[in-house]
């Protein structure tokens, strides 16, 4: 990783999402380098880097190589930018990991260590509208055919995918509570079976870890749970976990949710555009006293995650349990993230809302003009960055999940050799499709870092943007026969 080129090195140090294909991209149709011309709406699925972001990584990059940086001197430099940007609250410490997926090994092991011997029952809430790695990862069990540090033993032909992660799995059950009905696609109130889940951990002395999201692939907001832990809370033997990797909340509900106790879990590759992926835990001041004071058996598998330069300062009895490596790409997309969170988090928090919200209606008002393709999906308005759309079929019903993917990839591509439209040479780029029962599936425009600000200093020019991508969204929903001939 540290012989790697830029920007080859971007797509290192992380999980098989980041693999390019002979095209140069990855399975969402992205590339590690900005794209002058693409009209960019999909921060909520996977991100082409800004100008100013790549800049950035690259000009980090350099200082590498010319040894005037160096990785562990960088990862705290993120640390502590993040903790100035949002505020967090005094004792609070950062692990650094690299994706959202791999960020759900943190907390579990923190319960089993802070809790040794005993069983953890990790409660995985919107099941289906979070990562596709979490209920693995939350399992403590591999989430992908490659790793950022593989071991010399394992080689090209094994297969890890849904295995037990050395070390971390013992002892541990993962409990998945759906997003939604899958037959009405009605939001499922996840807080009576939470409640039954942690009066059976109370009757087996077992840990629970019960999650909630803010922000899900619709954009979702759970409420903080309100679970009566009883005897459990006084004895410091349940964790709460926020998943807030979109990166769509503010700092307030931020710093309220870490003083409650909870675990957040947060990204720099959604809604800030960093390149895929980064991740980090933010874990309150009182945990890690907590974990200073106490031995960790670090597992054998997490070594092949994160190194001594992902882990706080604050924990010296982690790091030295951990490799010297370096993790160079997942550095530099934390700088990439970096670029896009400090401009955008110096606009005050109201301007920004209130710009998400008249996006959000312009997005609306573009929708409705395409009665007969789009339909708005109302499933998931507790964020108003992402905005929901089925695509409707020419003799009824709408698109399921296999022909919507293909619209995904169509939207990234010039088809004006097969389309008369002035949208169909736009090379347009959306949050991929996400099902929403058994039948039924909704494509996304999402609001990332750089168009929010870019609405805000020049409404009209953005807006205009948008439009443009629902026009192209509409043509090829209506031509998709033709086009899948």
């Amino acid at each position: 990783m540290e012989t790697a080129t830029f920007p080859d090195v971007l797509t290192m140090g992380g999980d098989c999402r980041l693999t390019l294909n002979a095209k140069g991209v990855n399975k969402y149709h992205c590339m590690p380098e900005p794209m002058a011309n693409a009209l960019f709406r999909g921060s909520c699925t996977c991100n082409i880097p800004t100008a100013e972001a790549f800049q950035a990584a690259e000009a980090t990059y350099t200082a590498i190589k010319n040894e005037e940086l160096t990785v562990g001197e960088i990862m705290e430099g993120v640390r502590s930018r993040i903790k100035v940007l949002y505020k967090l609250p005094a004792g609070t410490e950062i692990f650094l990991c690299p994706s959202g997926s791999d960020a759900e090994y943190i907390p579990l092991l923190i319960a089993k260590t802070l809790n040794k011997g005993r069983k953890v029952v990790n409660i995985v809430t919107c099941d289906s509208e979070v990562g596709s790695g979490t209920l693995d990862a939350a399992g403590g069990r591999y989430f992908s055919e490659a790793v950022p540090f593989p071991s010399e033993q394992s080689g090209p032909a094994s297969k890890i995918m849904s295995q037990p992660l050395e070390g971390l799995a013992g002892a541990v059950e993962c409990v998945a509570i759906p997003a939604r009905c899958t037959t009405s696609s009605t939001v499922v109130d996840s807080s009576d079976p939470v409640q039954t889940i942690v009066d059976r951990c109370a009757r087996e002395e077992a840990v629970p870890i019960v999650h909630c999201v803010h922000g899900s692939k619709t954009g979702i907001v759970e409420p903080f749970p309100d679970t009566n832990f009883g005897k459990m809370v006084a004895t410091r033997d349940a964790f709460i976990v926020v998943d807030a990797c979109q990166g769509r909340f503010t700092n307030k509900w931020l710093q309220n949710y870490i003083r409650e106790g909870a675990m957040v879990l947060i990204t720099g590759s959604k809604f800030f555009r960093g390149a895929p992926f980064s991740g980090a835990v933010l874990v309150p001041g009182e945990l890690i006293e907590r974990l200073a004071r106490t031995e960790v058996d670090m597992p054998e598998g997490l070594a092949k995650f994160i190194t001594q330069n992902e882990v706080p300062a604050a924990l010296p009895n982690w790091r030295e349990t951990l490799s010297k490596q370096n993790n160079v790409g997942l550095a530099l997309r934390w700088v990439q993230a970096l670029a896009e969170m400090e401009p955008t988090l110096s606009i005050p928090e109201e301007e920004r809302e209130a710009g998400c919200d008249r996006w959000r209606e312009h997005v609306l008002a573009g929708v409705a003009e395409f009665p007969d393709q789009l339909e708005r999906f109302d499933g998931g308005d507790g964020c108003t960055s992402i905005v929901s759309i089925r695509l409707k079929k020419a003799g009824g019903g709408f698109l399921k999940v296999a022909e919507a993917k293909k619209v995904f990839e169509w939207m990234t591509q010039d088809l004006s050799n097969k389309l008369v439209s002035p949208s169909a040479a736009a090379c347009c780029y959306i949050g991929q499709p996400v099902s929403i029962t058994k039948e039924d599936c909704i494509v996304r425009l999402a609001l990332g870092s750089d168009s929010l600000r870019d609405f805000l200093a020049n409404g009209e020019q953005a807006l205009a943007v948008d439009s443009l991508i629902i026009q192209k969204l509409a043509l090829l929903t209506d031509k998709y026969l033709e086009l899948s001939a």
